[in-house]
């Protein structure tokens, strides 16, 4: 590596199966939108690294060795701004050190967020950092990336982040661009030797941890994100599910069925562009979403959210809450010109509406 080099990652947009895909083998329907990530990449001399998140000016450092990455002070007191990307350097420069590669210094500096407008949409940067990450540590080592080594390693580093919580779908997004179904299916063997000291190439021979699959958009079909104006806590959000799918089994597979057919559904209807189907589909899931929410006593449609979806659907097009719900943003599926009439019906009602595209990776 000479020089610096400029790399990016897409967001993502839950499009369907949220919740459900927490489940082994479950999907999940996600976009890799055109709002991205920005990191620079440069090399420092002997083994030093040092990661800094330039919206804040917050940094970290540290050094590269035999097991990977050593941070000044501890990994305690790397800043919140970095430590999905701290972790992510980790687990890459081990895998590195374990090939026998020498140890090289760089510097990774992280120049945006996923913001439109000053506003953070969650649109999934811990995912999108977590694979610049990976990216940013291989490329200074001289090491390539396939991309199911990418996927395993940043979504394992994500995994381990959030204290074995999530899906791991928001990080294949990131990492494979377009729109894709993803399912989770960790092995036991991958799980052990994400929390333990064992070789990072174990993980790699282990089967995938995530299935992913691109999923074609057809000619005609658009997708648009709202934004409430209130961001949400996707952590905590996920937790409250969680804690009622342990206390009501039988209640949570229940609208794990119903969220997974709503996926299967769309993603079928998208395949075959049928317009009517995909709009149902999408409705379909939102009020799944709803039922979750109200039975377990989570906010995951909140009224901006619902508010939102009732105006894309008036508008001949279809929205539903995009993630953890509870704020952040609603995401509309329109086809042909009820695009452009849903996002000046949702701008003329107050929220920030835009077209998405599908992005590379």
């Amino acid at each position: 590596m000479h020089g610096t080099v400029e790399l990016s990652a897409p967001g993502k947009a839950f499009v369907a199966g949220e919740y459900s895909v927490l489940e082994h083998g479950e999907p999940a329907l996600v976009l890799a939108v055109d709002i991205r990530m920005h990191a620079q990449v440069r090399e420092l001399r002997g083994r030093s690294v040092e990661l800094v998140h330039a919206a804040s000016g917050a940094a970290a450092q540290g050094e590269v060795g035999a097991i990977g990455v050593a941070w000044a002070h501890g990994p305690r007191a790397i800043p919140g701004e970095l430590r999905f990307a701290a972790r992510s350097v980790e687990l890459a420069a081990r895998l590195c050190a374990e090939e026998g590669r020498d140890a090289r210094g760089f510097s990774a500096t992280f120049v945006d967020d996923l913001s439109r407008d000053t506003r953070k949409l969650g649109l999934g940067g811990s995912a999108a950092a977590s694979v610049l990450a990976v990216r940013a540590t291989c490329l200074a080592q001289e090491r390539e990336l396939t991309r199911d080594e990418l996927i395993s390693l940043a979504a394992t580093a994500h995994w381990l982040e959030q204290g074995g919580r999530g899906s791991g779908a928001d990080v294949a997004a990131c990492a494979s661009g377009g729109l894709v179904e993803v399912r989770s299916r960790p092995s036991r063997r991958a799980l052990e030797l994400a929390q333990s000291a064992a070789p990072v190439h174990e993980l790699l021979q282990s089967d995938p941890p995530l299935q992913v699959r691109p999923v074609g958009v057809p000619p005609g079909c658009h997708f648009l994100l709202a934004w409430t104006g209130q961001p949400a806590n996707s952590r905590t959000l996920v937790d409250d599910v969680l804690s009622f799918a342990t206390a009501r089994r039988g209640r949570w597979h229940h609208h794990v069925r119903a969220l997974s057919a709503c996926e299967v559904a769309l993603r079928a209807a998208l395949e075959r562009a049928d317009e009517a189907a995909s709009l149902d589909a999408v409705r379909r899931a939102a009020a799944a979403l709803g039922a979750l929410g109200d039975e377990a006593q989570v906010p995951i449609v909140t009224q901006e959210l619902a508010h939102a979806c009732a105006i894309a659907s008036s508008a001949g097009a279809a929205g539903k809450p995009s993630g953890a719900g509870g704020g952040d943003c609603a995401i509309v599926l329109a086809w042909g010109e009820a695009a452009e009439r849903a996002r000046k019906a949702l701008e003329v009602a107050g929220y920030l509406s835009f077209e998405v595209a599908p992005a590379l990776p």
